[in-house]
């Protein structure tokens, strides 16, 4: 069964690939699949208490919903030079300075979700218009309606076979074999990311040295 989620940017977004490093991190243009689920186990285990560890049913439907996209206006990416604390070996945080990107959009994100089934639809519903921000604390995004009948996703993955122009970057999935304790914090075991190549439909409209500006074709 399919459905969506409508939210509005209220702040700057800004998520950085999984591969970089904290010195220099290029933006995602959205947030992926990863980031959205862990928002959502966020708030699941936040508001509505839910042990996961011991309800692995309801952790696969988190897990295994697939996740698209229908984006709409403006990209205009900032780029910036910020401070951060570091931690060197035997040596307390020490100030250094950091690349980052930080995105604004102007129009309306769709989140579409594919499920098996109408009970998985109404679990994901009953916490999904609570999240307030994905990517970085403080990337603010306002929940504002369901779709029973989503727009057609315009993000779409890479195929070297077909002709689709846009701007292509890695995104990351929970894997199929992902269970709770790969992504408790509270667990030794390390987390397993699946990797997907996505192409947005954005052209670059105009540049500088200080920030990019893209817009949905």
């Amino acid at each position: 069964m399919i459905f969506s989620t409508i939210y509005k940017p209220t702040a700057l977004f800004s998520l950085r690939d999984s591969n970089s490093t904290s010195s220099g991190a290029k933006s995602l243009f959205l947030p992926s699949p990863y980031a959205i689920k862990m928002a959502f186990l966020s708030q699941a285990i936040s508001i509505g208490g839910i042990d996961f560890e011991n309800h692995t049913d309801l952790f696969n439907i988190i897990r295994d919903a697939k996740i698209s996209y229908h984006i709409s206006g403006n990209f205009c990416i900032n780029n910036c030079f910020v401070k951060i604390q570091k931690q060197r070996d035997k040596e307390p945080f020490k100030s250094t300075v950091s690349f980052r990107e930080y995105m604004y959009l102007d129009g309306d994100l769709e989140l579409i979700f594919d499920v098996d089934s109408s009970e998985d639809v109404a679990f994901l519903k009953k916490y999904l218009h609570t999240i307030n921000y994905f990517g970085k604390r403080g990337c603010f995004f306002q929940f504002i309606e369901y779709k029973d009948i989503p727009s057609k996703s315009n993000v779409v993955s890479f195929n070297s076979k077909t002709d689709t122009t846009g701007i292509i970057q890695e995104f990351d999935d929970f894997d199929h074999s992902l269970s709770f304790e790969n992504v408790n914090n509270y667990s030794k075991l390390k987390t397993v990311r699946k990797k997907m190549l996505l192409i947005m439909p954005l052209s670059k409209i105009r540049s500088s040295k200080s920030y990019t500006y893209f817009r949905v074709m």
